[in-house]
């Protein structure tokens, strides 16, 4: 039997990757959450807005499940690794909000219905924090007819992406759309109907670390997600995973790497000759512009932009010894996508 403890994305994708590559045993995912596994990034847009509804978050059907030979048992915390009893076990635990306190946060989807109920009867909102939920939070509630101050200690929004022209293209968009946009602040404005923090996230490694499993910023698993103890994987945002593309060990927290993590380790318990070996990329959309990163800018020394992130079409590559190793991007196409990651691949093993 494969037992999955943690039941998101990746969990799913187990079960699919698994199943299409013709492995047959039996699968039970325990997760702590009352749904099925769903995905994420409506939580924040079209589910907060109004414009999706529960079922279309799922990434299946509750009947899918059983057809797959699956027994998915949800709103169950195990206190331990042992209570799972499979001969192969998969740690996709995920991770949790930092909490700040008298703010709502946003990981779940009962989350977002709550945050979307109370905000029918708010007219103003402040949201700490510049990253992926607390813009994305901060235009749906625009959107949705809130004032919004949105207050951010670092100095650009999206600052970890370390993609300036990116950040000033949104500090105006923000702008223009009504947003009291706060930089550089850390004083949190008294008197709002609501408040939500997107403060980053913590890995939920507190099981791994009871089984006495390698952990450091998160499960440490090489290409094939393979933990420090034989039978026992971890995938997802839970694990500091080997990427082979730029030789270092790295911790991704996106949809993305979720789906691409749960897919290749389904096709590697099934008996394939599977790894991760793909450039890594997440997305993120605001006011019905999306822009994407791809690759990895830690290391760079040079940046170059193409075109300008304030009109329909821009890349902003990180460049390391004059290669490209990752870029931020609005507006390519999928070829386009295509030929930069490939760019991207061979500028980071020319680098290594």
């Amino acid at each position: 039997m494969i037992g999955i403890v943690g039941g998101g994305l990746a969990a799913a994708k187990v079960v699919e990757g698994y199943r299409e590559a013709g492995g047959t045993d039996r699968i039970t995912i325990w997760s702590q959450d009352p749904h099925g596994p769903y995905h994420r990034p409506p939580l924040s847009k079209r589910l907060l807005r109004g414009e999706a509804e529960p079922p279309d978050a799922l990434v299946h059907p509750a009947e899918w499940y059983p057809e797959q030979d699956v027994e998915l048992r949800t709103g169950v915390q195990l206190a331990s690794l042992d209570e799972v009893g499979a001969e192969t076990v998969v740690i996709a635990t995920g991770a949790r909000p930092r909490l700040l306190d008298g703010t709502l946060e946003l990981r779940t989807l009962d989350d977002s219905l709550e945050l979307r109920r109370r905000a029918e009867d708010a007219k103003t909102a402040v949201v700490i924090g510049g990253g992926f939920i607390g813009c994305e939070v901060t235009a749906s509630l625009t959107q949705l007819g809130v004032q919004v101050t949105q207050v951010v200690r670092e100095p650009l929004v999206f600052a970890l992406l370390q993609a300036p022209p990116m950040s000033e293209a949104l500090h105006a968009r923000f702008r223009e759309h009504g947003v009291d946009l706060r930089l550089g602040a850390t004083e949190i404005p008294e008197g709002s109907d609501l408040r939500v923090a997107g403060i980053g996230v913590q890995p939920n490694v507190e099981l791994a670390q009871a089984a006495g499993l390698e952990v450091r910023n998160g499960v440490v698993v090489n290409e094939r997600f393979e933990t420090s103890k034989p039978g026992v994987y971890a995938i997802g945002d839970v694990a500091e995973f080997f990427d082979p593309v730029f030789g270092r060990h790295r911790r991704i927290e996106h949809w993305s790497n979720a789906a691409y993590h749960g897919t290749t380790l389904g096709k590697i318990l099934a008996g394939e000759d599977a790894r991760y070996d793909v450039v890594s990329a997440f997305f993120s959309e605001q006011f019905g512009r999306m822009f994407r990163s791809f690759g990895d800018p830690l290391g760079h020394d040079e940046t170059t932009l193409e075109g300008d992130f304030a009109d329909e079409r821009a890349v902003f590559r990180f460049l390391r010894a004059g290669r490209t190793i990752g870029a931020v991007t609005t507006g390519l196409d999928e070829d386009d996508e295509n030929a930069l990651k490939e760019e991207i691949r061979a500028g980071a093993a020319t680098t290594a």
